[in-house]
Formats: C-alpha cells, structure tokens, sequence
C-alpha cells in the first residue's frame, strides 16, 4: 500500500448520488496526500503549495508544512482511475484527459456491495 491523492469529481458521474464526493487515486502526478478536482466544466485542477521545514536540528522526521495554498490547472494526458467507499459500497470510476481537460465520457468500473 502507499501514497494517494484525493480527488473532488465535480463533472457528472454516471451514477447518481455520487458527485462532488471525495474520491482516492494513484494515477495523478504528485501521490504524496495532494487534492485534486475535476471541475464541472471538465478541467482537471491541482491544490499547489509550497513548504516550509520546521524540522528540529538533529531530527530524524521533518516536518513541513504546506503554505502559500493555490489551485493550478494541471495539463495532464492519460487515465484517472478513482475509488471510495460509500456504505455500503465500493465504487470506481475511470476518467480520460487530452491536455487536462476531461475526454468524456467518466466510465463506471467498479461497484461491489449495496446491491
């Protein structure tokens, strides 16, 4: 198991009951605990930051915290493939990009339990 990123899909889903929700994903670039959102007019969009180390002289664990906080277009080509659990199921989707705006349609992937 590692790192995820959260992403907020506020472009129409194919299954009702589901938008706007927060949603994980291994296939954006940062995979360090960053946002992202599919905004409703299909852009993809990214939470930037910068850090400041805060970390004690001699300590093992740095501690950085994001500041300066802005949301960025992300002009990504490929797939995102995103997944929650809502009880009392799990539900995927998988969404294509050209030049970080969205190639519809959000394809429905997975969905086990609540039926």
């Amino acid at each position: 198991m590692g790192m995820f990123d959260q992403l907020r899909c506020r472009y129409p889903l194919p299954v009702e009951g589901y938008a706007g929700r927060v949603f994980q994903t291994k296939d954006t670039p940062a995979q360090f605990l960053d946002k992202y959102e599919i905004r409703a007019d299909g852009t993809l969009w990214h939470e930037a930051y910068d850090t400041e180390d805060h970390s004690k002289p001699g300590s093992a664990r740095a501690m950085q915290p994001r500041v300066n906080k802005r949301w960025e277009p992300v002009p990504f080509n490929g797939q995102i493939r995103f997944r929650a659990w809502v009880d009392p199921e799990w539900i995927g989707f998988l969404a294509c990009f050209v030049d970080g705006r969205i190639a519809p349609p959000i394809q429905l992937i997975e969905r086990r339990g609540g039926e």
